[in-house]
Parts: C-alpha cells; sequence; structure tokens
C-alpha cells in the first residue's frame, strides 16, 4: 500500500495511514511506526527517532525499513522531501535525477555513470529541499544495486552474491560506487526502456504528474504535503525536463548522452 493510503482508524485527534508494511498514527508533531502484524515499532517525535515497543526484537532488514520511512517522515519537517529518483552528480558538479517506474533503468544507468566519474546521490531516492539559488537533492543512502544478468557488461559483477538479508526479486546485488553529498539540480531525466535510443524535452506539467505519481510520499495527508508538492512544482518549472527511451546501448554511452544536453 502506497504511502498516505487510509489506515484502520485510531482514536483520538490525528490521523492513521502506511507505508507498505507498516501502520503509522500521526499526531501533531508525533508519529507512531509499527510493522504489521506484530513487529516492532519506531516514533518520529519532536524531529527526532526514538525506538518503541519490540523494536530491539526486530530483525535487521525491518528496522532498516523502519528507520528509513521515520527519516522520511522526520524530514518533512525540515521541508526536506524524498523524491523517487536516482540522484547522480557530473563531473562539473551539477546534480541530475533519473525518475521512472521500477525497472526503467535508474539504478542500472546510474552505476552506469559512476563507472564514467560521476558521483552518487542516491539509488531509488534523494532528498530535494527549495533554496533561493535553486533546488538542491541530498544524498539518501541506500545500496546501489545491480542485475547480476549483466556481468557481460559489467564484469566486476562475476561472482558476487547477495549479502546475507539483501532480498531483491530483480537478482541485483549490492555495488559500490563513489558518494555525493549534494549538488544543486541541474536536470531531470524521464527512463523508459524502448527498441531504440531517443532523448526529447517534456512539459513541466506532465514531469509534474509523473513525479507525484512516482513519490507518493507527497499524497501523505499531514501539514507538510502543500510545502512537498510546491518542492516539486518549483524543481519541474526551473529544471529542464526530459524523456530517455533506452537500449542496453547506453549502459556505455550514457555519460556521453547526458553530457551534451546542457552544452
Amino acid at each position: 500500500m502506497p504511502p498516505g493510503a487510509p489506515a484502520q482508524a485510531a482514536p483520538g485527534p490525528g490521523f492513521a495511514w502506511s507505508a507498505g508494511p507498516i501502520d503509522a498514527f500521526t499526531n501533531a508533531d508525533l508519529t507512531t511506526l509499527r510493522l504489521r502484524p506484530d513487529g516492532g515499532s519506531l516514533i518520529v517525535a519532536h524531529g527526532r527517532l526514538q525506538r518503541g515497543e519490540g523494536y530491539a526484537a526486530t530483525p535487521r532488514a525491518d528496522r532498516q525499513f523502519l528507520a528509513r520511512v521515520g527519516a522520511i517522515v522526520r524530514l518533512r519537517s525540515c521541508d526536506r522531501f524524498h523524491v523517487h529518483a536516482a540522484g547522480v552528480v557530473d563531473p562539473n558538479g551539477r546534480g541530475w535525477l533519473l525518475a521512472g517506474d521500477n525497472g526503467a533503468g535508474k539504478s542500472t544507468l546510474a552505476y552506469a555513470l559512476t563507472r564514467a566519474g560521476w558521483l552518487l546521490l542516491g539509488d531509488d531516492g534523494v532528498i530535494i529541499d527549495r533554496t533561493p539559488q535553486g533546488i538542491l537533492a541530498h544524498a539518501w543512502r541506500e545500496p546501489l544495486a545491480v542485475s547480476r544478468a549483466l556481468v557481460r557488461e559489467f564484469p566486476e559483477l562475476a561472482g558476487k552474491e547477495p549479502p546475507t538479508g539483501f532480498d531483491d526479486p530483480r537478482d541485483r546485488v549490492p555495488v559500490r560506487a563513489p558518494i555525493a553529498q549534494q549538488a544543486p539540480v541541474a536536470a531531470v531525466v524521464f527512463l523508459a526502456r524502448g527498441d531504440c535510443d531517443e532523448i526529447t524535452p517534456i512539459r513541466p506539467s506532465d514531469a509534474l504528474a509523473r513525479l507525484v505519481k512516482g513519490s507518493t510520499w507527497v499524497l501523505m495527508p499531514d501539514g507538510h504535503a502543500p510545502a512537498h508538492l510546491a518542492a516539486l512544482k518549483a524543481l519541474v518549472e526551473s529544471t529542464p525536463l526530459f524523456q530517455l527511451t533506452h537500449t542496453p546501448r547506453q549502459l556505455h554511452a550514457i555519460a556521453t548522452t547526458l553530457g551534451g544536453l546542457l552544452l
């Protein structure tokens, strides 16, 4: 169930919502996150994360998911918002967001760019905020993962096995990449796999609709939803926007493809 979806009503003021296997209840500056059916809980109170009942006994992977959701909730109170996109920084220090549906190639092309000397901000998400100078993207720490089926393209994947607790239905394995902390966003590229390589500009209204669809945290019914939507709107109105339909050729050409867009 996407973030912001209605959950079973809870007594008292505030509102109930859910994010995947988490049931949550928010009341003013306090949010309680609890794993279903009988998992541990995490509390977000006044901008801080606190362990709740059963947290210590919760498996590590589940604790990490709780912490991830808790961090997203906490950052919203600071006007910093999660966006479902990979983030990379080019050699000129410019940030690029690679957006798209699951399976569109965000992680794979982000990894291909890091092999060409770019830096990584995030595999499947970044944090953005509005500054007087424009939209700034901050790193969102999650393991960058690439399918082992690409071993012919990326020989360093040979022999790699997923670590204990890393469960990925697409048979991806974590890979190392050089990291950046933050960068001003210079462009947003929406990815889609296809039979040819083609890149075209897209309209801000289309880009906004795609970002809202992909980053459903913007729909979370709390007091920060309008600011989240405003940040996405500022992003698409101030940043060049492109659609990249790509083939496997881009595994080795993506740095050249993107590098020529903002000359």
